[in-house]
């Protein structure tokens, strides 16, 4: 219950912070030195005392770069600097649920792309998409090589990842390619590409996509239908159901309503790979209907701090029976949520205990990571696809000056037994890694792997 109050307290925190930003007019072109160091010092402040990861990132001396920070934000000459000098020391903390959000209408005055739709893997980006008419120049399935005359991995480590939040490397990359071509409005995207046939053509495509509708010519790529479910027959035994979103009521009433066709099935496929999270007791729900057993949530706990005791820690060294309060001076003590491992039961009148494959990839967030937790111990359940996004928590959110947000992750989830999938994603039981020729291939690799299988088992 706990989780789910929390959860509903981080949505209505969100809203809050929503609105505060959308009630901001006009961004301040320049903020103060004292708005701006007071930006930064609540920042510090409040990840120094609330962040759950700090030792997933333990070379990071964040004291230290918060120091170091203060003479780059002040030298910022607009606000959009000083919010791009933030998102860099928020970045080096490696989280994907800790963040700097721009003020409303801020980004779209220094921030604009071309019509060209890039998608990672292994490390290269692949062009998936182009403007009708531009796909004689930039053809389909091309691969960026360089970027401003920059090789792009050099080019990407350089100038875009340093301001990308991830917990992930997987992520961090995937991001940083679709990211790669932004820049100022109206100015020009220059970059070298090979096609498909071997070709190395230089390009320049104009950055002013944002807002305009476009008519893309695209590579078929795996996607959301764009509804929180969907249910279709593969063949006559197999059912393929889509849960695209854990943060609506609506997917949970949509599954029951549809039970009585889905328990007809003899082979499940439960789609996962394009659910960005939401509220994890509707994931809850969902599962208990394909349980034979009961279930146990993921376990967390949240940075604890005690000021007389931190106190007191801090004299350890000089008194033995001070000892055990040396972890509140360390910062290295927890609290541990009293409702961790929240139980599902089974439904077990009208559950549906067939062979089930759970197609996930770096698209599977937060939520739909909580899904898999409890999924962990199905023996008929096999996943197949690519590692998760790896984040999730309870972030806390803030508003910054200048009408800005940021958010800290104060909660760190774990599977039961304690095993970490924040940071690392969770890694499915068959890998079907995306890559090149996948990507070119207008093929779904993984619904195709897992259909195979089911086939089989079948």
């Amino acid at each position: 219950m706990l989780k789910e109050i929390a959860l509903a307290f981080s949505i209505a925190v969100t809203t809050t912070s929503s609105v505060y930003a959308d009630n901001v007019n006009e961004v301040t072109e320049n903020l103060s030195d004292a708005e701006k160091l007071y930006g930064l010092s609540l920042y510090w402040k409040e990840v120094s005392y609330n962040f759950a990861f700090f030792d997933q990132v333990p070379e990071l001396d964040f004291d230290a770069r918060y120091q170091e920070f203060i003479p780059r934000v002040l030298a910022t000459e607009n606000t959009y600097e000083y919010y791009r000098e933030l998102k860099r020391l928020n970045a080096l903390l490696q989280d994907g649920h800790t963040n700097i959000y721009y003020p409303k209408g801020m980004s779209a005055k220094y921030l604009d792309w071309p019509a060209v739709r890039l998608a990672e893997a292994g490390h290269q980006a692949i062009v998936t998409g182009v403007e009708k008419g531009v796909e004689s120049v930039i053809p389909l399935g091309s691969v960026v090589v360089s970027v401003n005359g920059q090789d792009l991995q050099t080019y990407l480590k350089e100038q875009v990842m340093p301001y990308i939040a991830s917990s992930t490397q997987h992520i961090l990359w995937s991001t940083a390619v679709r990211d790669a071509l932004d820049g100022k409005p109206d100015t020009t995207a220059e970059f070298t590409i090979e096609t498909p046939d071997g070709k190395v053509k230089e390009v320049q495509v104009k950055r002013d996509a944002r807002g305009r509708k476009i008519d893309y010519i695209s590579i078929t790529q795996p996607q959301s239908n764009g509804e929180p479910f969907e249910l279709k027959w593969l063949d006559d035994d197999i059912a393929y159901v889509a849960l695209n979103t854990f943060e609506k009521q609506e997917v949970v009433d949509q599954f029951k309503s549809h039970h009585d066709e889905i328990v007809k099935s003899k082979g499940l496929i439960i789609d996962l790979r394009f659910n960005n999270g939401g509220n994890s007791a509707y994931a809850g729900e969902i599962i208990s209907y394909l349980a034979d057993r009961i279930l146990q949530g993921s376990v967390w706990k949240t940075p604890k701090h005690i000021a007389a005791y931190k106190a007191w820690g801090s004299f350890a060294n000089q008194f033995e029976q001070l000892e055990k309060y040396r972890p509140y001076a360390e910062g290295t003590i927890w609290e541990f949520g009293e409702d961790s491992g929240d139980i599902v039961e089974p439904k077990l009148d009208s559950n549906h205990i067939v062979p089930t494959y759970v197609l996930i990839g770096r698209n599977t967030v937060s939520a739909a990571e909580d899904f898999l937790v409890y999924a962990d111990s199905l023996e008929h359940f096999t996943t197949v696809g690519e590692p998760t996004y790896g984040s999730t928590g309870q972030p806390m959110f803030v508003d910054l000056p200048g009408g800005g947000t940021f958010r800290v992750c104060t909660k760190r989830d774990t599977f039961p037994d304690g095993r970490e999938f924040v940071g690392y994603g969770i890694k499915p039981d068959i890998l079907v890694e995306s890559t090149l020729d996948t990507v070119r291939s207008d093929k779904d690799e993984v619904l195709e792997r897992a259909l195979n299988e089911l086939r089989v088992k079948l």
